[in-house]
């Protein structure tokens, strides 16, 4: 008889365990290795390796269904195992990955081996037969409600893929190496980055979610050459949450999808030569974080999209690729900049941006006012010139903002609209607005014969007041402005001091000249921070 078949039969010899708080682990399961001996908080059922059933105590010692237990898809007794029939207990899919990406990464670098463990628990009553316990298992590891996935594309060429798999009935996960045996610097660098695969799980299962994806973009270049990361979580609606997260030396990307809105952040890292150092790149971050959060509260954005919207564009934008020390990185089209150029642009990497919410009918008594909130960022560098001495450097900022939202008269009650009449009365908000910024950077035969800044904002906001359900009053309010400056002048004047300074004469203004135009260089989506 199989030990499936077994499975009732011989539920009525309940053998004697101990507490879990007594249970100890030889050395070898402690290590991670696969080993004969059995925690004593688990009953395997059976000999073989390949195990239909095992009867799993919670805390107390109790059995959580006494004549169907989980069955484990393998017998053993290693961390992942662990780690597992500690989680399994919970329903919550926080609890079920807590530690369990790390544990799963950390084992596979320490032993090479690929790995597939699963742990099911029958929602009919009754033990599966093998071929249902089988099937069971491929689509828990295959199509589960809940999902995170891991792929690293080695510098030699391999691939090595991790999955966590969760449903209310199942927990799961797969380790596979592909394209040959990991070397000891491989093995390492996997290691390395357990602590930052749990963190972005973490991140995404807590509730609210979380980006925590830092350490997955900043990866050892010399062991990896590219990094996915992406989940699916089934929410309560039904709907699902997806994250994909891709990057390599060319590009990072982000993508999420989920019950407030989408998210959708790429990075262009080829062009290495227009990023400037760390302390510029630091100053455009905090502008651009500033930016975000002006649109969120000008078009009443949802606070917990919107954070998440900056820590991916935080992320994507930090710890860039260490290429500026090579002399190609530091070239556009093998033109190479100079200190000015780089005191010109941003210091960010060029990009593009959106993020979006659910639109929904905020308003049951007029169908057509939708509360919606929609938000794009771009940067882009273009080069043109055949040498070093003759030469331009166009770089785009944009930036755009559509939003509509409802909100209480003033003094008024909290906003409760329906149907009733007496419930309409409230402030309708309709925003768009849109910025610029370019730089125009010119050499001729090798001076500089152009550096102009060209910008523009407007803003335009609508504003319906409703009494009673009846219009009472409605408002237009658009401003706009425009700027060029030319900074040549201020330039070439400190250029010069720089050279005289160079040969002991005087000293130089270049840095600070520089420093005080980078500021103005950076977008600016308020019509009345371009006055003055």
């Amino acid at each position: 008889m199989s030990a499936i078949a077994s499975v009732t039969s011989s539920a009525q010899l309940m053998p004697v365990v101990k507490p879990a708080a007594t249970v100890a682990l030889n050395d070898n399961a402690a290590a991670g290795n696969t080993t004969s001996a059995t925690p004593s908080s688990v009953v395997m059922l059976g000999q073989d390796d390949k195990v239909s059933a095992s009867l799993v105590y919670n805390v107390r010692g109790l059995m959580p269904d006494a004549n169907v237990p989980p069955a484990w898809e393998y017998t053993r007794q290693d961390k992942v195992s662990l780690a597992m029939m500690g989680n399994f207990s919970t329903s919550a899919t926080s609890g079920r990955f807590q530690g369990l990406g790390a544990t799963l990464l950390s084992q596979l670098a320490q032993t090479g081996q690929n790995i597939s463990q699963s742990v099911l628990r029958s929602t009919t009553g009754k033990a599966l037969e093998p071929a249902e316990l089988a099937a069971a298992q491929d689509r828990l590891h295959s199509n589960p409600a809940n999902s995170i996935s891991l792929t690293l594309k080695t510098a030699s060429g391999k691939t090595i893929e991790l999955s966590l798999s969760s449903q209310d009935d199942g927990l799961a996960v797969q380790a596979q190496v592909s394209g040959g045996k990991l070397s000891d610097d491989e093995l390492n660098a996997l290691n390395a980055m357990a602590d930052g695969f749990q963190s972005a799980i973490d991140g995404l299962t807590s509730k609210p979610p979380t980006l925590k994806l830092d350490a997955l973009t900043h990866f050892d270049a010399k062991a990896f050459a590219s990094v996915d990361l992406k989940s699916s979580f089934k929410l309560e609606d039904g709907s699902a949450q997806t994250l994909e997260l891709h990057a390599d030396a060319d590009q990072r990307s982000v993508r999420m999808s989920g019950a407030l809105g989408n998210l959708d952040l790429s990075v262009d890292l080829k062009n290495a030569a227009i990023r400037g150092d760390s302390a510029q790149q630091a100053k455009a971050l905090d502008g651009y974080v500033s930016q975000i959060e002006a649109a969120r509260k000008r078009g009443d954005g949802d606070a917990q999209l919107l954070s998440m919207f900056e820590d991916a564009f935080k992320t994507l934008h930090s710890n860039y690729p260490d290429t500026r020390v090579s002399t190609a990185a530091q070239t556009v089209s093998s033109i190479e900049l100079t200190d000015t150029d780089h005191g010109l642009l941003t210091g960010l990497g060029d990009f593009s941006a959106s993020v979006s919410e659910k639109s929904v009918e905020g308003n049951p008594g007029r169908p057509g006012e939708l509360d919606s909130f929609a938000y794009t960022l771009s940067q882009t560098t273009q080069s043109k010139g055949r040498d070093q001495l003759n030469r331009t450097i166009v770089q785009d900022q944009q930036s755009q903002l559509i939003a509509s939202y409802h909100k209480p008269l003033p003094g008024g009650q909290n906003l409760a609209l329906s149907t009733d009449p007496t419930t309409q009365n409230y402030l309708y908000y309709q925003v768009s607005d849109q910025a610029s910024s370019k730089i125009s950077i010119g050499y001729k035969k090798g001076e500089l014969v152009d550096a102009t800044l060209s910008q523009s904002a407007s803003q335009s906001t609508r504003i319906a007041k409703y009494v009673m359900g009846r219009l009472e009053k409605e408002t237009h309010t658009p401003i706009s402005t425009s700027r060029t400056q030319s900074f040549l002048s201020v330039l070439q004047q400190a250029l010069q001091q720089d050279k005289e300074a160079k040969q002991g004469r005087g000293a130089s203004t270049l840095q600070g000249t520089l420093a005080g135009i980078h500021a103005k260089v950076l977008l600016q989506s308020d019509p009345s921070m371009l006055n003055g």
